[in-house]
């Protein structure tokens, strides 16, 4: 009798060890989770790109459609109105190939793109003098302008776009004739640009997004009524070599009847632009809307304060 009292003592303390383990662990993966759900909440663009619409998303938010199918997003650059929706569905392209890899490293091999990215950043950090910090920026920039000339898209090639937009002057992807990247050094003393907890988050986002590298038409040839489409092209009149090709006039005119096609097919839409004479003439017909914003590449600060305008078709 003692002895089977014992052994009922012995599975009774097992059994309570193997169901404070399980809540335990339980409890320890659902914190985890609720870290992941919290990163995933509170995503930032990982570089600083022409035409960013962080200081814009508040007015761009309140007009967003309460229900849509599948989000489209033409021209993603830094991605802030992405990882501020967060939709189920959804395609985004840019005709930048650097950019778009990013994207593509961080959605299939997040960590590998941390590990270089993090040894890009140490190894300029260390390093308390400018003139070896020049002379390190200058040898990525080198080896960067190689993988460009070999079409090389690997997890490094990315880290190294990040780490230059980082630290080059004001956050600019400029590339020359020959298509070489050739923006000069920030000279900054510090870089921080391996947010590991962010680039996770965009990571585990990415999965439910199609990547795209084409032409907006391209992008937006499958948009259907019912989906919304956030439409976000280099501005007229200003700045707009970030590609080699640029965004020309005629494009603003192509973007301008693609706009038309897919608003008779029943696809929303909110676009930005600046508010030149051309633009305002192209979208007439829908409601547009001034916003005064500041803008941080020009290098004259008297310049840096304009309008913009936000077209929408509902």
């Amino acid at each position: 009798m003692k002895k089977e009292l014992k052994a009922l003592l012995d599975l009774t303390k097992y059994l309570d060890i193997t169901i404070y383990n399980r809540k335990k662990n339980s409890n320890a993966l659902e914190k985890r989770k609720i870290n992941m759900n919290n990163a995933v909440q509170n995503l930032v663009p990982f570089v600083k790109w022409v035409g960013g619409k962080r200081q814009l998303l508040p007015e761009l938010i309140q007009r967003v459609p309460s229900e849509y199918g599948t989000y489209f997003e033409p021209f993603l650059g830094g991605g802030a109105m992405l990882f501020e929706l967060k939709p189920e569905k959804a395609v985004v392209n840019d005709l930048n190939p650097q950019l778009i890899n990013c994207y593509l490293q961080i959605k299939e091999k997040p960590l590998q793109f941390l590990e270089a990215l993090k040894i890009l950043q140490n190894e300029y950090n260390k390093s308390n003098n400018p003139d070896e910090q020049t002379k390190f920026y200058l040898s990525v920039r080198e080896d960067f302008n190689t993988a460009i000339q070999n079409h090389t898209s690997t997890p490094k090639t990315a880290a190294m776009t990040v780490f230059l937009n980082k630290a080059g002057f004001n956050g600019l992807y400029r590339v020359s004739q020959k298509g070489k990247y050739n923006v000069p050094s920030a000279h900054k003393k510090k870089i921080n640009c391996c947010n590991r907890d962010n680039i996770l988050g965009i990571s585990e986002l990415l999965q439910n997004v199609e990547l795209l590298n084409c032409d907006f038409e391209a992008c937006c040839k499958d948009a259907r009524k019912g989906d919304f489409v956030f439409f976000d092209s280099p501005y007229h009149n200003t700045f707009s070599s970030y590609q080699d090709s640029g965004f020309t006039e005629e494009d603003h005119i192509r973007l301008s009847k693609l706009v038309k096609k897919i608003s008779k097919k029943g696809v929303k839409f909110i676009l930005t632009n600046s508010n030149s004479n051309l633009i305002m003439k192209l979208y007439k017909d829908f409601r547009i809307d001034e916003i005064d914003v500041k803008r941080y590449i020009n290098c004259d600060a008297s310049n840096r304060v304009g309008k913009e305008i936000i077209v929408q078709n509902f």
